[in-house]
């Protein structure tokens, strides 16, 4: 179960064929269900930026796996997604190519924001997850992840396993994050549980999950146990598994090993062996994202609210240069708060809090507020431009 294929694509004219050739040297088709059952191929549009930036799932990589269920006799295709709070699947399946895809082969698009939710009980806690996911086994049916091998600026990491977030309401994206996330994020892929995931690592982000910085690696992934892909996805970014947190619970819970070795990649169309010291990484994005995470202090920040927070620093600090942007925000000082956990609290002297969760004790009636000492930007979440604006 642990083995992760590998294969590279220099030319993406020929990426429908490495694509099939890669399933195929799997026998993709024995982890699905019956010909007649769906099949929904959930990608990454965690934001509506096309893929070309780092942040999703190229199209490309979804129309060579519905190309090769059509061949496989397969019609029963849709896909589904959840894009993050704040954006709009619908905004996302237009702007992300999927629009597109769709009326190509004649599939459905599912938008997962719009889906009802449906209890489950994991370990006797409640969760909620979307319920056309749920509907899957009842039908006999499959789910393929195709998440994007990338960064993650809360999380470190972001590929098979933390791709099923999309799967789950809103509001309980945003429960996850009250909960400190990896648990969570561990528990619900007990659950939840792909026939296989193809990761697009064509040209993800390293650093940042809603993209910006891509990074040209022409790979593709593939694998049953979403575990040790994600393992081997930290070593192509040069992460220390450990320190993604998700990764260790979800093999506490048998979703799958973190055990992988060098043995159980094989490698196809030549495809090198690709070390994490071989891989490229943006080292200026890097120190940029220690820098945000020395200066904020993040309490069940979402994603989208944490995300956008993070992309208006990196501008600012790309602008204005570091030495002015460290003189503004000193390192290790915490002076920006953000997050679920601030929530009604009086917020310490000379901080400022972004999003409507951090406003402090005052009364949530403008959007902006100024405190005597203490600096608030209210938003729910507020947008990039907003913080940008605010912190200038």
């Amino acid at each position: 179960m642990s083995t992760v294929w590998q294969t590279t694509n220099k030319s993406r004219k020929k990426l429908t064929a490495d694509i099939k050739t890669l399933l195929d040297a799997a026998s993709a088709t024995d982890w699905l269900g019956p010909k007649t059952a769906p099949v929904l191929l959930k990608p990454n549009l965690v934001v509506s930026k096309p893929a070309s930036g780092g942040a999703t799932t190229h199209p490309e990589v979804a129309a060579g796996i519905v190309e090769y269920l059509i061949d496989s006799g397969y019609s029963n295709i849709a896909v589904a997604e959840g894009s993050w709070v704040g954006d709009s699947t619908a905004r996302a399946f237009r702007i992300c190519g999927y629009n597109d895809l769709a009326e190509k082969y004649g599939i459905k698009l599912i938008d997962l924001q719009q889906d009802k939710a449906v209890d489950i009980s994991i370990n006797s806690e409640n969760f909620k997850v979307c319920e056309t996911i749920a509907a899957l086994e009842y039908n006999e049916g499959s789910l393929i992840n195709m998440p994007v091998l990338k960064g993650h600026g809360q999380t470190l990491l972001t590929c098979a396993l933390k791709n099923i977030k999309g799967c789950i309401p809103d509001t309980e994206k945003r429960r996850y994050h009250s909960l400190g996330v990896h648990r969570p994020l561990a528990m619900i892929n007990t659950v939840i549980k792909p026939a296989f995931s193809l990761v697009d690592g064509l040209n993800g982000d390293p650093t940042w999950e809603e993209g910006g910085s891509p990074e040209k690696r022409d790979l593709l992934l593939l694998g049953r146990d979403p575990v040790s892909l994600d393992v081997h996805a930290c070593r192509l970014l040069n992460i220390a598994p450990e320190s993604v947190s998700y990764i260790a619970l979800a093999d506490e819970l048998g979703v799958g090993s973190a055990e992988i070795s060098e043995d159980d990649i094989v490698y196809l169309n030549n495809a090198p062996k690709t070390t994490a010291d071989k891989a490229p990484h943006n080292q200026k994005d890097t120190e940029i994202r220690d820098w945000i995470n020395s200066i904020v202090d993040q309490r069940s920040a979402c994603s989208a609210c944490f995300g956008n927070l993070a992309q208006a620093l990196k501008e600012l600090y790309e602008t204005k240069g570091e030495k002015a942007m460290s003189t503004e925000f000193p390192r290790d000082k915490k002076s920006i708060l953000i997050g679920q956990d601030f929530k009604g609290m009086e917020l310490p002297d000379d901080k400022t809090g972004i999003g409507i969760c951090a406003c402090g004790k005052e009364v949530f009636g403008s959007d902006v507020m100024n405190n005597n000492t203490v600096r608030t930007l209210k938003g729910c979440p507020p947008s990039q431009a907003a913080i940008k604006k605010y912190l200038s």
